[in-house]
C-alpha cells in the first residue's frame, strides 16, 4: 500500500514547506494538497524530489478567485462546461510539473432552482465534456462525494450516484475519490462498497469518524478496511487528511505497522 499526506490539513503547527519534510519523517509515500494558486510550485517539485516524495493530488481550481470560488460550488451542477474545461486546461500543467496525474473536482452545492434529478444530470454531461479534456490533457479528475454534516447544503453527499456518473461518462480520465470518513459518516458500509466499486476508485481518503481525526480513534476499524482494499487489489494511494485530536498518536509508526 502507498500513502499520501494532505498537508493542507496535517502538520498544521509547521511552515508550510517544512510539512513536505514531516510527511517524508513519518513515512508517506506522497504529498497531496488542496490549493495549487497560492503555492511556490516550483519550490514543492524540487524538495520533493530532494526527498524522493511523489505529489498524488490536488484541487482542479485555477488562478481566477472567481473561478476557483465556483468550482467549489457549483459549475458541474450549473452545467458550466466551458469553465469546467478552461480549469482543467489551466491545472494541467500545473500537475505536469508536479508528476502528478489526479486531481479533485466537486460536485457543488444544492441550488433550490435546480431540481435535484437535473442537477445529478448536468453533473454526468458536465463531467463528460470536462473527461474529454482532461484525457486530452493526460490527467484524471476524481470526483468526491462530501458529507452533509461538515457540509450541509453539498448536492452530492451520497457514494451510489457518484460511481452511477463515473460508470455512465465511462472515460479513463474519471474516477471517485472514496472518501472514507465522508463515506462512514452518511451511510457506513465500507468495505462492501469499496469492494464493489473498486475498479473506478481512483484514490481514498482516511480520517476518523466521527470527528475527523486520527485513524486510531473512532468508529471504523482501519486496519480491516485497509485489509480489504488491499484484498480487492487497489495499488494507488491511501491519503491521510485529518485533524489532531491526540497529540501522542504517531503517524510514522501507525504507517509501519499498517505497511507491516
Amino acid at each position: 500500500m502507498k500513502f499520501s499526506v494532505c498537508i493542507d490539513m496535517m502538520f498544521a503547527d509547521l511552515p508550510f514547506m517544512d510539512r513536505i519534510r514531516a510527511a517524508k519523517a513519518a513515512g508517506a509515500d506522497a504529498i497531496e494538497f488542496w490549493r495549487w494558486s497560492n503555492k511556490d510550485i516550483d519550490a514543492i517539485a524540487a524538495l520533493c524530489g530532494e526527498l524522493g516524495l511523489s505529489a498524488a493530488l490536488m484541487n482542479l481550481e485555477s488562478a481566477d478567485e472567481a473561478l476557483s470560488a465556483a468550482l467549489l460550488r457549483g459549475i458541474l451542477s450549473h452545467k458550466r462546461t466551458d469553465e469546467l474545461v478552461s480549469a482543467i486546461h489551466e491545472t494541467a500543467p500545473v500537475m505536469r510539473k508536479l508528476g502528478m496525474t489526479d486531481c479533485i473536482v466537486l460536485a457543488g452545492d444544492v441550488d433550490e432552482a435546480i431540481p435535484y434529478e437535473r442537477a445529478v444530470d448536468n453533473i454526468r454531461e458536465t463531467l463528460r465534456i470536462g473527461a474529454k479534456a482532461a484525457e486530452e490533457e493526460g490527467i484524471r479528475l476524481l470526483l468526491e462525494p462530501l458529507n452533509t454534516y461538515d457540509r450541509a447544503t453539498y448536492v452530492l453527499p451520497y457514494s451510489a450516484p457518484a460511481f452511477e456518473i463515473v460508470r455512465d461518462v465511462n472515460s479513463p480520465a474519471l474516477g471517485i475519490l472514496f472518501d472514507l470518513y465522508h463515506t462512514q459518516r452518511m451511510e457506513g458500509n465500507l468495505i462492501d462498497t469499496l469492494t464493489k466499486n473498486i475498479d473506478v476508485i481512483g484514490h481514498f481518503h482516511v480520517a476518523g469518524s466521527p470527528w475527523r481525526c486520527e485513524p486510531s480513534l473512532g468508529e471504523v476499524d482501519y486496519k480491516q478496511v485497509f485489509a480489504a482494499i488491499e484484498a480487492a487489489g487497489y495499488d494507488r494511494y491511501i491519503g491521510f487528511e485529518y485533524r489532531v485530536k491526540n497529540p501522542a498518536f504517531d503517524l510514522g509508526a501507525y504507517i509501519k505497522t499498517v505497511k507491516e
